[in-house]
Protein backbone atom coordinates (compact mmCIF):
# COMPACT_ATOMS: atom_id res chain seq x y z
CA UNK A 1 0.00 0.00 0.00
CA UNK A 2 1.60 3.44 -0.66
CA UNK A 3 1.40 6.57 0.64
CA UNK A 4 -0.14 10.00 -1.10
CA UNK A 5 2.63 12.06 -1.51
CA UNK A 6 0.53 14.96 -0.30
CA UNK A 7 -1.14 14.24 3.02
CA UNK A 8 0.57 10.54 3.63
CA UNK A 9 -2.94 8.83 3.79
CA UNK A 10 -2.90 5.19 2.51
CA UNK A 11 -3.41 4.95 -1.15
CA UNK A 12 -3.29 2.73 -4.47
CA UNK A 13 -1.06 5.25 -6.61
CA UNK A 14 0.87 8.30 -5.86
CA UNK A 15 -2.04 10.26 -4.55
CA UNK A 16 -4.92 9.74 -2.89
CA UNK A 17 -8.19 10.76 -4.52
CA UNK A 18 -8.83 13.98 -2.74
CA UNK A 19 -5.06 15.17 -3.93
CA UNK A 20 -5.22 13.08 -7.39
CA UNK A 21 -4.57 16.07 -10.50
CA UNK A 22 -7.74 15.85 -12.46
CA UNK A 23 -8.68 17.80 -15.34
CA UNK A 24 -12.05 19.63 -16.04
CA UNK A 25 -14.60 18.15 -18.76
CA UNK A 26 -13.32 19.81 -22.42
CA UNK A 27 -16.29 21.38 -23.97
CA UNK A 28 -14.09 21.80 -27.02
CA UNK A 29 -15.60 19.44 -29.99
CA UNK A 30 -13.53 16.57 -30.89
CA UNK A 31 -12.52 15.61 -26.92
CA UNK A 32 -10.73 12.26 -27.49
CA UNK A 33 -9.26 10.59 -24.02
CA UNK A 34 -6.42 7.67 -24.35
CA UNK A 35 -8.28 4.42 -22.70
CA UNK A 36 -6.66 1.38 -22.48
CA UNK A 37 -7.41 -1.96 -24.42
CA UNK A 38 -9.20 -3.69 -21.20
CA UNK A 39 -11.32 -0.78 -20.84
CA UNK A 40 -14.71 -2.17 -21.34
CA UNK A 41 -15.68 1.50 -22.51
CA UNK A 42 -13.48 2.20 -25.25
CA UNK A 43 -15.19 5.42 -26.29
CA UNK A 44 -15.34 8.06 -23.88
CA UNK A 45 -17.35 10.41 -25.52
CA UNK A 46 -20.61 8.87 -24.28
CA UNK A 47 -19.26 9.35 -20.72
CA UNK A 48 -18.66 12.94 -21.51
CA UNK A 49 -21.80 13.03 -22.92
CA UNK A 50 -23.82 11.93 -19.85
CA UNK A 51 -21.54 14.08 -17.52
CA UNK A 52 -22.75 16.91 -19.04
CA UNK A 53 -26.46 16.33 -19.49
CA UNK A 54 -26.40 15.34 -15.94
CA UNK A 55 -24.61 18.65 -15.08
CA UNK A 56 -27.05 20.53 -17.29
CA UNK A 57 -30.33 19.08 -15.61
CA UNK A 58 -29.50 18.22 -12.13
CA UNK A 59 -28.89 20.90 -9.37
CA UNK A 60 -25.23 21.44 -9.16
CA UNK A 61 -25.24 20.13 -5.65
CA UNK A 62 -24.11 17.11 -3.93
CA UNK A 63 -27.11 14.38 -3.51
CA UNK A 64 -26.34 13.40 -0.31
CA UNK A 65 -25.06 16.44 1.61
CA UNK A 66 -26.93 19.17 -0.39
CA UNK A 67 -23.85 21.41 -0.61
CA UNK A 68 -22.97 23.14 -3.83
CA UNK A 69 -20.75 21.98 -6.14
CA UNK A 70 -18.07 24.70 -6.62
CA UNK A 71 -16.25 25.59 -10.26
CA UNK A 72 -16.32 23.58 -13.22
CA UNK A 73 -17.99 20.55 -14.17
CA UNK A 74 -15.34 17.74 -13.39
CA UNK A 75 -15.22 13.96 -13.56
CA UNK A 76 -14.80 14.44 -9.42
CA UNK A 77 -18.17 15.45 -8.80
CA UNK A 78 -19.68 12.07 -10.65
CA UNK A 79 -19.57 8.75 -8.99
CA UNK A 80 -20.97 5.39 -10.48
CA UNK A 81 -22.86 3.86 -7.82
CA UNK A 82 -22.43 0.36 -9.62
CA UNK A 83 -18.94 0.47 -10.69
CA UNK A 84 -18.37 0.63 -13.99
CA UNK A 85 -15.61 -1.92 -14.58
CA UNK A 86 -17.48 -4.43 -12.95
CA UNK A 87 -21.37 -3.52 -14.34
CA UNK A 88 -20.75 -2.41 -17.59
CA UNK A 89 -24.03 -2.60 -18.37
CA UNK A 90 -24.62 0.06 -15.76
CA UNK A 91 -21.96 2.58 -17.17
CA UNK A 92 -23.75 4.80 -19.29
CA UNK A 93 -27.29 5.22 -17.06
CA UNK A 94 -27.98 8.43 -15.60
CA UNK A 95 -30.04 6.49 -12.50
CA UNK A 96 -26.29 4.94 -11.74
CA UNK A 97 -24.51 8.40 -11.70
CA UNK A 98 -24.84 10.49 -8.15
CA UNK A 99 -23.31 13.90 -7.79
CA UNK A 100 -21.04 14.48 -4.91
CA UNK A 101 -18.98 17.15 -3.65
CA UNK A 102 -14.72 15.51 -3.81
CA UNK A 103 -15.25 14.96 -0.18
CA UNK A 104 -17.86 12.81 0.09
CA UNK A 105 -16.20 11.26 -3.34
CA UNK A 106 -13.41 10.28 -1.33
CA UNK A 107 -15.31 8.75 1.31
CA UNK A 108 -17.54 6.66 -0.79
CA UNK A 109 -14.42 5.25 -2.49
CA UNK A 110 -12.95 4.66 0.44
CA UNK A 111 -15.95 2.83 2.10
CA UNK A 112 -18.75 2.33 -0.03
CA UNK A 113 -21.68 1.99 2.33
CA UNK A 114 -21.13 5.37 4.03
CA UNK A 115 -24.23 7.24 2.71
CA UNK A 116 -27.77 6.50 3.08
CA UNK A 117 -28.79 7.94 0.19
CA UNK A 118 -26.25 6.21 -2.59
CA UNK A 119 -27.00 2.40 -0.38
CA UNK A 120 -30.78 3.08 -1.63
CA UNK A 121 -29.86 4.08 -5.18
CA UNK A 122 -27.36 0.84 -5.03
CA UNK A 123 -30.44 -1.36 -3.91
CA UNK A 124 -32.54 0.04 -6.65
CA UNK A 125 -30.00 -0.30 -9.37
CA UNK A 126 -29.45 -3.78 -8.22
CA UNK A 127 -33.34 -4.74 -8.79
CA UNK A 128 -33.04 -3.22 -12.26
CA UNK A 129 -30.04 -4.88 -13.56
CA UNK A 130 -31.19 -8.31 -11.91
CA UNK A 131 -27.94 -8.54 -9.35
CA UNK A 132 -28.18 -10.53 -6.01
Amino acid sequence: MATCKTCGKNCEGEYCFKHKPRKPLSSAKGFKVKVPDKHPITEINPMKDLFLRIWKTRPRKSEVSGDYLIGSVSTAFFHHILPKEKYPQAALDEENIILLTLNEHDQVESDIYRFEEVNKRREHLKQKYEIS
